[in-house]
């Protein structure tokens, strides 16, 4: 009876009486031709705009023949470098400060979203009007802003604020002590201080080691371990020993004024400044909402239970509410820093050589405005790749073990 009804007089199948376009397959098949037919259609029309020009990355292994600002550890001459040393340069400098951005922005976000939830009336309204000044305002003009008082409402290298011989403030940014290799006490090769260093982040390694162990031994056993105390303790013994077992490899550069510039330490200029300052309050800005409406969404119950057990407010906070708001902070979190990267090319308003301002330069001075662009777009795209794989690490890791 059941095939009777399903087949048309005649034996013809019900789905044979159903106009074509009532089709899901032949439905999906349309569109999907659609799509492609209209692909085509835009390629041919960008490769007819484009003219019968020819394309191609040689001119990038030509010299640049202009210079750059805002260096650092690099060692880079514009007459002889060819013009994909300079836009790696341009590039690295984009790194520098979107991490820097990015690391600020995390400690802004969590300081204000905590404060967010003061108990504190002037705490909690002093945070959300943070919030709501940085959020609501463009970012180019909160950049130029800063750029502006750190230009013009500093005193001049003349007038130069020198706080202990160690920090130089003026309208040439801030110049603070750096590490600097040199012989040591028993007169040892150079490769010495580089082995200290890799001895450091030996020490940062064995000290997360200790206080992943502490923490397992708090949750086996309910007693407060001091994971963080211990840890930090530990680091600090390792990096004391080998400083003095190798000799103290590793001196202290000061800073100092010479001439209309600064010499010796590291100087934090005006132009890196303002975009780190910017990117930093912005994006904080967003974090520090994340961060608030994760731990609300947490059930009160958590912190109750942690009143009911005698932990502190630090420990409460560190224990029990951050951990457990961190798995649904990370992805919307992410996205603030994929938006950091992507932000950071308004470095060209504060006259900061990020890679998009050498780019332009690139494209200004020989044309290739097509290849460079597809560069610029290729190299966003693979540092926007890079955080957000490590981002999902961080997440997996979160995921698996957080409890």
């Amino acid at each position: 009876m059941a095939q009777q009804a399903m087949s048309a007089p005649g034996g013809a199948p019900a789905s044979a009486r159903v106009p074509l376009l009532y089709r899901r397959r032949a439905r999906r098949w349309f569109v999907e031709l659609a799509y492609v037919a209209l692909t085509v259609l835009a390629a041919i029309y960008v490769v007819s705009a484009l003219g019968g020009r020819e394309y191609g990355f040689g001119f990038l292994t030509q010299p640049a023949a202009f210079d750059i600002g805002n260096q650092w550890l690099v060692d880079f001459d514009g007459t002889t470098s060819s013009r994909l040393t300079i836009y790696l340069v341009g590039v690295w400098s984009t790194i520098r400060v979107v991490g820097v951005a990015i690391g600020l922005a995390t400690l802004v976000g969590v300081v204000v979203g905590v404060a967010r939830l003061s108990q504190n009336w002037l705490v909690a309204k002093s945070a959300m009007l943070f919030v709501e000044i940085f959020r609501n305002t463009p970012l180019y003009v909160q950049a130029v802003i800063w750029y502006a008082i750190l230009l013009f409402g500093l005193p001049g290298i003349e007038q130069v604020v020198n706080v202990g011989d160690s920090f130089l403030l003026s309208n040439r940014g801030v110049a603070i002590p750096w590490p600097d290799p040199r012989v040591g006490l028993w007169g040892g090769p150079a490769w010495l201080a580089g082995s200290w260093f890799a001895t450091l982040a030996i020490g940062a390694a064995v000290a997360l080691r200790v206080r992943a162990v502490r923490q397992g031994q708090e949750r086996e056993t309910g007693e407060y371990r001091y994971p963080n105390r211990v840890a930090m303790t530990t680091f600090a013994v390792i990096a004391g020993a080998s400083y003095l077992l190798l000799g103290m490899p590793v001196g202290i550069d000061r800073p100092i004024v010479e001439g209309t510039t600064y010499a010796q330490g590291m100087a934090v200029f005006p132009e890196f400044a303002s975009l780190a300052l910017a990117l930093t309050v912005y994006t904080g800005a967003y974090i520090a909402e994340i961060v608030r409406a994760s731990i609300q969404a947490l059930p009160a119950g958590q912190t109750e239970a942690a009143k009911a057990i005698g932990l502190s407010g630090y420990q409460r906070l560190t224990l029990v509410v951050l951990p457990q708001a961190l798995r649904q902070m990370i992805p919307s979190v992410t996205n603030q820093y994929l938006s950091a990267n992507k932000n950071s090319s308004i470095a060209l308003g504060v006259s900061y050589f990020d890679l998009f301002f050498v780019a332009s330069i690139i494209s200004n001075k020989i044309g290739h405005a097509v290849e460079v662009f597809f560069l610029i777009i290729v190299t966003y795209v693979v540092l926007s790749l890079i955080i957000s794989g490590l981002m999902n690490i961080v997440n997996a890791r979160v995921t698996l073990h957080q409890v």
